[in-house]
């Protein structure tokens, strides 16, 4: 049997969008903890903010928005924030990337097999998976960055280590994901209609600008490898 294809999925800004209910789930946390004791000027931190952010482990992205708090304090907000993230996104409040819907499946169907590679919490990539019914699309191990596994770059190698394949690709839209891909010497396909647009991942040899042009590019990329 032909070993398979692995596409090595970031989740948030390629898979789903949750632009318009980040800013709502952090500042119920926020107001949560303000609540509990005197933080100061601690305030809520804009979309903007946040969107900056993605793509990095949750203890990061909560120290770079709130590096005057300590790490308990830190650590409320994560938890809260990701609570609050996996009520909305049930409550379908955020949205799939266009394309997603219709060209998943169709990758399924022609015999890739994809992985979660992704630096959000496990909690919020899964709501997204069974609230969307795309879980059934995604291969094990499904690994996250827990234990000794620090980030997707982790995740990557891992998942090298321990899947028979032919190949596997990472797809994503930050600089996050292209580090992954180069530190594991794997093909990448940057996602330009994630968060933060081409600036990340500008100059890549495969770009996308629509979800529904992965077939072509997955196309562009087993023909340059021989595949």
């Amino acid at each position: 049997m032909t070993k398979p294809v692995y596409l090595a999925f970031d989740i948030d800004g390629t898979i789903y969008d949750a632009g318009n209910i980040l800013e709502e789930a952090f500042a119920e946390a926020v107001d949560s903890l303000l609540k509990s004791g005197d933080y100061g000027d601690v305030k809520a931190p804009s979309r903007e903010a946040i969107t900056a952010t993605l793509g990095y482990p949750l203890e990061k992205i909560c120290l770079m928005l709130f590096p005057e708090l300590g790490k308990g304090e830190r650590d409320y907000l994560s938890n809260r924030w990701t609570e609050n993230l996996v009520s909305l996104i049930r409550q379908k409040k955020g949205e799939l990337i266009r394309g997603v819907e219709e060209i998943v499946p169709q990758l399924y169907n022609s015999g890739y097999r994809m992985l979660v590679a992704s630096n959000g919490e496990r909690a919020y990539v899964e709501a997204i998976l069974e609230t969307y019914d795309l879980k059934r699309f995604f291969s094990d191990p499904f690994l996250y960055a827990e234990g000794d596994i620090r980030n997707k770059t982790d995740i990557v190698e891992r998942y090298l280590e321990v899947l028979d394949y032919r190949m596997i690709i990472m797809i994503g839209d930050r600089l996050t994901d292209l580090d992954a891909a180069k530190f594991n010497k794997i093909p990448f396909i940057g996602c330009a209609f994630g968060h933060a647009g081409e600036e990340e991942i500008a100059g890549e040899r495969y770009i996308i600008h629509d979800f529904r042009d992965m077939e072509r590019a997955l196309g562009d990329i087993m023909r340059e490898e021989g595949l």
